[in-house]
């Protein structure tokens, strides 16, 4: 085999590429030593590596990948990843796998065209390329859900194919296929590669869809909790609007005590049971936002709350009574937007303790936007903001699946420290026959 073919530049290259990929390596998360102390040990493995080769040459070197590329690339990544040696293991065996289909290619070549060097390198950069292109944009999802998620009982179990992989490629290693027929030697040396490498596909992509649907089940039972609670907060913020008329009923009758504590003489008894009503009525009596009794009962609650923790609430809110939208669902998109948006700016210094919420009815469309200052960064995945809390990040996906139910938009959006929640839905006007 030409020299080109197994040259450890190219391979050491590609398999930190694809190794990268799979693991979700950047370069900018290096620590500042690892920035220039992970290029400087790249550079001395691929210098030691192609020495190593032409002096001893292909079939020596390939008996001693394992101990000259394998193990060190375990210690380098393990050293960025800090994801533990099981899972280790498994993402440089994988990265192994990977590099079988271009040795195929390169038996290929060879056979069908004359074995020059130029003809090799061009062969192994193209399938190289490529190979990196389908780890990119078919396998890296599934590996780094993978690595994040997995247990590792289950990575040990994954293990066992590329494991029993690597020993096959030992093996024929050390093997003889001269004696075989031309057929019979293709199907040995490359089945088990083609069965492998097809595996993997299934493998990944089946754990992710299995996962996904758990993470669905999941999110649904939040969801529906949420609701619950959503519900069960309309029905409080009712019953505080009920006792609100429950007392302005009963008015009468404090006027009346009123008027008899005066006729009587009784000034300051009489001072102080006015005092006792106008809190008693102050405590129970939301204020007026808008129209909408919904909306209007958590403006009022919410603006207690923003009070109470040192937050400016600013509301603009012109929403008619009653709107064609569940009054749990709407209840939810509003809590848990401002609820996040509170939390948000709750340890921030007080000039940026604000928070802004918007709601009007534009076009037979509901616009909500609640907009908050922020410090630090905010990490987005799938147009989602990623909580690192515990127990938390599940508001922005409640808010998501309420609106596509609804066959609305929305958009969550972090920048210039100003995060944005915006949301439209469209309103089902009945037409008068």
């Amino acid at each position: 085999m030409s020299m080109v073919t197994y040259s450890p530049v190219l391979i050491l290259i590609f398999a930190f590429i694809i190794l990268c990929i799979m693991m979700d390596v950047h370069f900018r998360d290096f620590t500042p030593v690892q920035k220039w102390l992970i290029p400087v040990l790249l550079i001395v493995l691929l210098i030691f590596n192609q020495v190593l080769r032409n002096k001893i040459g292909s079939p020596a070197y390939a008996k001693m990948m394992t101990f000259t590329m394998h193990i060190p690339f375990f210690f380098i990544f393990l050293s960025i990843k800090k994801c533990g040696a099981v899972k280790m293991i498994f993402m440089i065996l994988s990265a192994l796998v990977f590099t079988a289909p271009v040795i195929i290619v390169s038996n290929v070549v060879s056979r069908v065209l004359p074995s020059t060097s130029k003809e090799m390198l061009i062969s192994n950069i193209v399938s190289y390329v490529l190979m990196i292109l389908l780890v990119r944009f078919v396998f890296k999802k599934g590996f780094n859900y993978l690595l994040d998620y997995g247990d590792n009982k289950l990575i040990l179990l994954f293990s066992a194919v590329p494991i029993i992989y690597y020993m096959y490629v030992i093996a024929i290693t050390y093997a003889d296929f001269s004696s075989l027929k031309a057929a019979s030697g293709v199907i040995v040396r490359y089945f088990p590669t083609i069965m492998v490498f097809f595996f993997y596909f299934l493998l990944l992509y089946n754990y992710r869809s299995l996962s996904e649907k758990r993470d669905m089940e999941a999110a649904r039972t939040i969801l529906a909790q949420q609701l619950n609670s959503a519900e069960k907060q309309v029905a409080m913020l009712s019953m505080n609007q009920t006792q609100t008329a429950v007392y302005q009923h009963d008015m009468r009758h404090h006027l009346n005590m009123i008027d008899g504590l005066l006729s009587t003489g009784n000034i300051e008894q009489a001072e102080s049971y006015i005092k006792k009503v106008r809190t008693d009525i102050d405590a129970i009596t939301p204020k007026q936002f808008c129209e909408n009794t919904t909306v209007n009962l958590l403006c009022s609650s919410f603006a207690d709350k923003a009070e109470h923790m040192g937050i400016k609430l600013t509301t603009n809110v012109t929403l008619p009574n009653p709107i064609p939208i569940s009054d749990t669902e709407l209840c939810s998109i509003i809590s848990n937007g401002l609820e996040n948006a509170m939390n948000a700016v709750k340890e921030l210094e007080p000039i940026y303790k604000k928070v802004d919420f918007y709601c009007c009815l534009k076009l037979n469309k509901l616009l909500i936007e609640i907009k908050n200052p922020y410090k630090g960064d905010i990490t987005m995945s799938d147009g989602l903001p990623v909580s690192n809390k515990s127990g938390h990040g599940y508001g922005c996906r409640s808010i998501r699946t309420i609106t596509e139910h609804n066959s609305g938009i929305c958009e969550f959006s972090a920048k210039d420290n100003i995060f944005k929640m915006q949301v439209m839905l469209p309103i089902k006007t009945t037409k008068s026959k």
